[in-house]
């Protein structure tokens, strides 16, 4: 017998019958994936990570050996690189990374650390060292102040081989710092020194896209002296003054303004107080926490 031969008006049955059995099929895979997901208030969100960092100013003069000099045989300068170790010096900074263990007499020196917001209501209290903690997001600005509100404070900045100068009024030096957590547990820190000056104004501030109206001092900011490098983890970040007493930023920033001996600076220790972790390579219960912008004050 000869197959019967199709005809268009008999294919058409046929190709609506195979179109609505494969499309029961792709209905019944996708309704069994979207039951296996888990409803999207029920999944986990990766959130910023609360870095928590300590740091330490220590006082010093020019006649400690122990801190302007035999400190130096353990810091590495060079982690930072030699340009910017250059461009450092010649605003009278220095800065290193410290990764091994200090001689027991050095290590005292970051150790007998005190409170000293706390002790301030007390007359002549004025310690050696003194501890405050940070606590950043990843990215997120935040301050360490070490003077505030002086009524004028000369800075001479050197950058590319010329030298400029100005007095800023109503000035607060200060440190500008951000943290970064990465992959393997180290801290990339970036510190930056600026002066905030002159009357409080209001001004309008773009970030992340967008724009606010943000009420403050302006902010003499030195991009050319950031400090960016990465802590090991146990290791700490040193940034001191370099060179003799002069208006140079190192002295504008370390210089004790709050002192009647000019002789005294900070030395100041940025420490990583536990393990960074990027938020994307940890856990999601591990995460979590999420704070603003902090300050930090030293006065």
């Amino acid at each position: 017998m000869r197959p019967t031969t199709a005809t268009r008006h008999g294919l058409v049955p046929m190709l609506a019958c195979m179109l609505l059995a494969t499309g029961c099929r792709l209905m019944g895979a996708a309704a069994l994936v979207e039951d296996d997901l888990p409803a999207a208030a029920d999944r986990p969100q990766r959130t910023a990570r609360t870095m928590h960092v300590e740091v330490l100013f220590v006082r010093t003069d020019e006649h400690d050996a122990a801190l302007r000099e035999e400190l130096w045989t353990y810091v590495d300068e060079q982690a930072l690189g030699a340009d910017m170790g250059r461009r450092l010096n010649a605003n009278g900074l220095r800065a290193g990374i410290v990764t091994g263990h200090l001689p027991q007499h050095l290590a005292d020196r970051f150790a007998a650390a005190g409170d000293e917001a706390a002790a301030g209501d007390i007359a002549g209290f004025d310690p050696a060292l003194s501890r405050r903690h940070l606590q950043l997001l990843p990215g997120k600005p935040s301050e360490i102040v070490s003077a505030a509100n002086l009524p004028s404070l000369v800075v001479l900045e050197q950058q590319d081989g010329e030298v400029c100068g100005a007095t800023y009024l109503d000035a607060t030096p200060q440190l500008a710092i951000r943290a970064w957590p990465a992959a393997d547990g180290r801290v990339r820190l970036e510190v930056i020194p600026e002066v905030k000056h002159g009357p409080v104004e209001k001004s309008w501030v773009g970030e992340d896209g967008m724009f606010r109206l943000e009420t403050g001092q302006r902010r003499h900011r030195m991009d050319h002296l950031g400090i960016n490098v990465t802590v090991p983890t146990g290791g700490f970040l040193v940034v001191a003054g370099a060179g003799d007493e002069a208006a140079t930023v190192g002295d504008g920033i370390l210089r004790d303004h709050g002192r009647g001996d000019r002789a005294s600076v900070r030395l100041i220790a940025i420490r990583p107080l536990h393990r960074g972790l990027d938020p994307v390579f940890a856990p999601s219960d591990s995460l979590g926490d999420p704070d603003g912008r902090s300050s930090l004050n030293e006065r």
